[in-house]
């Protein structure tokens, strides 16, 4: 069997969707699944192309089995016209890779967003007669009209028209949130085409790892800091001005560390506003190699989750799950009613605080301070429940199963 996947980022990126992309194309192939992946040179979330792609408009490449075929990317982070053109850009561009190099398949997967890589799927189903999932790792338009990002009017009104066509045309939908799944389910979307298939971890690599370990050593941090991180994205959606607000509430607590770890388009400003407050507390740190991330967390004694307040059920962070994969305990500053908020709730795995509201993040970080016994139990129950509920070889042959299934 051959599928090909349509995603705009893959390995070497590791946050976000790239991963979770590249995890499954893997798993494809040792399930002895012909896998090509049409891709972009790699660059979030730094926002620039490594110089090894560097004057390139195409490049071939076989990693773990898997044909990777990798395009240009246009990048902008700036609103208006040329963001336009970066959300179009590769939905373009792999139409005409996949024309020419894709002569046949048996499936197709697009993985959104961008929401217009469903219909460069929808294109190619219809020339190569074949069947396309439409995997949903962020619904969009919804997120960028909670953001701001995107104002109603006749693009919103095309952009939503597009959502319901390739939702029509799609063979099956997956998402990684139930929150996700009803919000198909208003936009009338059939029960039977839309599949529950969550972004997973693998409990063999993220586990628990003594506290006072080689991160800690590194950053000259002694086992009676106290350290409150956040790790992952540093854009829009997350908010972190709340935990830098926190952080400036608690900036007289000597024995309480700040650090948020990561990359994205937000991190210079938020950088900027730090070093305006003069927190002595808070530090940045670049985003770390893979395998460094199991100590990291484990040295941690709070994770931090923030999100804006008109964020929902459209986002769930795929950093949660890692995060409770550690045995670490969570304070979430998210909607109540949010996807995030409900897992956390279910699996009991820490404190869950009102959305940009600093001064009740702060409280949540200082009661889990003071209570190490709390700390424990709350780390315990998330490991748990992340156990039972998103095990990684059981996803992946789900995922299996179902493209078996259509291809057939």
């Amino acid at each position: 069997m051959k599928i090909v996947v349509l995603s705009r980022h893959y390995y070497p990126e590791l946050t976000g969707i790239g991963p979770y992309t590249t995890e499954l194309c893997e798993y494809l192939v040792q399930k002895g699944v012909d896998v090509t992946v049409i891709t972009t040179f790699p660059y979030y979330p730094h926002w620039y192309i490594p110089k090894e792609y560097k004057g390139k408009w195409f490049v071939k490449e076989k990693r773990k089995g898997v044909n990777i075929l990798r395009t240009y990317m246009l990048i902008s982070q700036r609103k208006g016209l040329r963001q336009i053109f970066h959300e179009f850009f590769f939905p373009v561009v792999s139409l005409f890779v996949g024309l020419r190099f894709s002569k046949h398949c048996d499936i197709i997967l697009s993985v959104s967003p961008p929401l217009t890589t469903g219909l460069t799927a929808y294109l190619l189903s219809l020339t190569r007669k074949t069947p396309f999932i439409f995997h949903i790792q962020d619904l969009l338009p919804d997120t960028a009209v909670n953001l701001g990002m995107l104002k109603q009017g006749k693009i919103v009104q095309a952009l939503y028209r597009l959502e319901k066509f390739i939702y029509n045309k799609a063979k099956a939908i997956t998402v990684i949130s139930s929150g996700f799944a009803e919000n198909l389910y208003d936009k009338k979307v059939p029960r039977c085409k839309v599949h529950y298939l969550p972004n997973w971890i693998d409990l063999d690599f993220i586990k628990p790892i003594e506290r006072n370990n080689v991160f800690r050593t590194d950053n000259n941090l002694s086992n009676e800091k106290f350290l409150v991180m956040y790790a992952g994205n540093i854009g829009n959606k997350q908010g972190l001005e709340t935990l830098i607000d926190a952080a400036s509430i608690l900036k007289e607590r000597t024995d309480i560390a700040f650090f948020i770890i990561g990359d994205g388009t937000l991190k210079s400003s938020l950088e900027e506003k730090a070093n305006s407050m003069k927190l002595p507390n808070l530090r940045f740190l670049p985003l770390q190699p893979k395998e460094i991330l199991p100590y990291m967390l484990s040295a941690a004694d709070v994770l931090v989750i923030t999100q804006k307040t008109s964020i929902v059920d459209v986002v769930l962070p795929s950093k949660l799950l890692t995060y409770m994969a550690s045995a670490t305990p969570v304070v979430a500053s998210v909607n109540f009613n949010s996807e995030a908020a409900r897992i956390i709730s279910q699996a009991k795995s820490g404190l869950i605080v009102e959305p940009e509201n600093a001064e009740a993040l702060a409280k949540a970080i200082l009661h889990l301070c003071s209570s190490s016994v709390l700390r424990e139990e709350y780390g315990n129950n998330g490991r748990s429940y992340v156990s039972k509920h998103f095990e990684k070889s059981e996803i992946l042959e789900k995922f299996l199963e179902l493209i078996n299934t259509l291809a057939k």
